[in-house]
């Protein structure tokens, strides 16, 4: 073997691993999680305080979620820090909330500001890792109950589009169109809404013919532009 040529030889280009920043105030909590998930995930996590440009350069490009802590902070507070603008470009970057009150009913606010998924107070620790890889994935990370609320329920607010959307499906559509988005199995969904797996096909098979798409993820991806 000519020893110069395999000194010569390019060392491939893998992608970069994504990343998860958390971001909050609570610095105990916040290494600690950042450290269950590193161990968890095989991926690398870190904390901050506040959201900056400079944490999350270059994030866009390897791809990343931003975990940010609620904890004794007003979502409105939230919100401002991820519309810095230039500042702050999340641009390629999944977000996620966790600390988030059950209770407090921000679901459908949550949602509409395109934010991938919530961890409540009362969550085990254990769905973190779940939760994490499951959003990186490109899956949207909500209960059945929040996702079913917000599909069924036409609220105020919703565009002309949207509800044209909306319109095209069934009530049943709309209910195994909740299990997709919420990750749920074929067989889950069956065994939810007390079907037969072969019935759920059938479903799917007339919702992705309706909305124009041929997998989970595109389902998921049209559930959040237009519900």
């Amino acid at each position: 073997m000519d020893v110069k040529a395999q000194k010569g030889k390019e060392t491939p280009d893998f992608p970069p691993k994504p990343r998860v920043l958390i971001i909050g105030p609570n610095a105990l909590q916040n290494e600690l999680l950042a450290r269950f998930l590193e161990k968890e995930t095989g991926l690398p996590c870190s904390f901050r305080p506040e959201l900056d440009g400079n944490i999350i350069s270059g994030c866009a490009s390897a791809g990343c979620l931003l975990l940010l802590d609620c904890r004794g902070t007003e979502l409105g507070h939230l919100w401002a820090m991820i519309e810095r603008g230039p500042a702050v470009n999340t641009t390629g970057c999944r977000i996620a909330l966790f600390n988030l009150d059950a209770h407090a009913g921000r679901e459908k606010e949550v949602m509409d500001r395109g934010i991938h998924g919530i961890f409540y107070l009362s969550d085990p620790l254990d769905m973190f890792p779940r939760g994490v890889r499951a959003m990186l994935d490109g899956e949207m990370w909500y209960s059945r109950k929040a996702l079913s609320k917000r599909i069924m329920d036409p609220g105020t607010g919703r565009t002309a589009s949207s509800l044209a959307a909306a319109d095209i499906l069934t009530s049943r559509e709309k209910e195994i169109l909740i299990g997709i988005a919420s990750g749920a199995s074929n067989e889950d969904i069956a065994s939810d809404l007390s079907i037969s797996p072969h019935t759920v096909r059938t479903h799917i098979y007339n919702i992705y013919k309706k909305i124009n798409t041929t997998n989970r993820l595109q389902a998921m991806l049209w559930v959040a532009k237009y519900l």
